[in-house]
């Protein structure tokens, strides 16, 4: 299990948040680096976050090769975007994943920072911190005008992308999730699957980010990210409280029947203990079921997709019913 350091409120609907800022070194090409070029700047960063051994402790500095299964086992812990998976780089990681800072991505820099439940607020204090402490040993390419520069326009300014993953089921099911979306998208977010862009809302879970970077402050960025999620969250309870006035028995047994297959099934697709997973979050936190952690069961579900399971996949069928039945051994049912 990860073993975040940042933790928030909401979790089990707001499974977690991410802070990643987008930096290019001063000096250096934005396209075409050389090895010889990522090497430098890898080496100017890390022995930047050494002078500090308070928060480069626990840190580690790796090769990854391009569509590599360390690379596809990295996405799947949302570590790293498909995108450095796809041309590899060097990457600067904590064993936990709370901290990840790709070089050689679309920019030089990509640091990130991860928290449990909703937390923006605490991860870009964490991110700001780590930053800081690079800067002030390698110059970033910086406008007094633009704000940090970027290979990609839409990320001047802050540099910063904040996202919140939540967890959306009935509004996936009610199809009030398209309202939701576009709702957002007129305060300025976007909604995306939790694998960001191109990716499926896999078990009802969503990336909402900021889609401006430019013209506003880190804070206001932080600080309106919360305020759409909270809505989006209150949205997704009044849901939930909806269906159980509608059809009760219905929502109790879907939630009844997820929690009896994660407790005793010995072979579990990935795709049908997600659904299983997401039925019983609902119940988890509609008070139905009791006795796991939500955090813990969202892990659960992303420490057993197919690229961190061995074998073929009869065996990681296998492999993940038995994790599953290990994590959910103490879920009861309360009503």
């Amino acid at each position: 299990m990860r073993n975040f350091s940042i933790h928030g409120g909401f979790t089990g609907l707001a499974a977690s948040t991410r802070v990643r800022l987008a930096r290019n070194v001063k000096g250096y090409p934005y396209r075409g680096l050389t090895p010889g070029q990522l090497d430098e700047i890898a080496h100017k960063v890390w022995d930047a976050l050494s002078t500090a051994p308070a928060a480069s402790h626990g840190l580690s500095l790796t090769d990854v090769r391009a569509g590599s299964e360390q690379a596809m086992q990295l996405v799947e812990r949302h570590m790293i975007s498909p995108e450095f998976a796809r041309k590899g780089g060097k990457l600067i990681a904590s064993e936990s994943g709370d901290i990840a800072i790709m070089l050689g991505e679309e920019d030089h820099i990509r640091l990130q920072v991860m928290g449990e439940g909703l937390c923006p607020k605490e991860c870009m204090e964490t991110a700001k911190r780590l930053s800081d402490l690079i800067e002030s040993q390698v110059p970033f390419d910086y406008s007094e005008r633009l704000g940090y520069l970027t290979a990609c326009p839409s990320n001047l300014g802050t540099g910063l992308r904040v996202s919140v993953m939540l967890h959306l089921p009935v509004l996936t099911r009610s199809g009030a999730v398209e309202r939701m979306i576009n709702w957002a998208a007129r305060q300025g977010f976007t909604v995306r699957g939790a694998y960001g862009e191109g990716s499926r809302a896999a078990g009802g879970f969503y990336q909402i980010s900021n889609q401006i970077t430019l013209g506003l402050s880190e804070q206001a960025i932080t600080e309106k990210l919360i305020s759409v999620a909270t809505e989006v969250i209150d949205q997704e309870k009044k849901a939930r409280e909806q269906l159980r006035t509608a059809n009760q028995d219905g929502l109790f047994d879907a939630v009844a029947r997820a929690a009896g297959v994660l407790q005793y099934a010995r072979l579990l697709s990935s795709e049908e203990a997600a659904s299983c997973i997401s039925n019983v979050l609902i119940g988890l936190q509609m008070g139905y079921l009791t006795g796991v952690s939500a955090a813990d069961l969202i892990e659960a579900e992303q420490q057993t997709r197919p690229a961190l399971l061995a074998g073929d996949p009869a065996a990681r069928d296998r492999i993940r019913a038995e994790r599953l039945r290990e994590v959910t051994s103490g879920l009861h049912v309360t009503a």
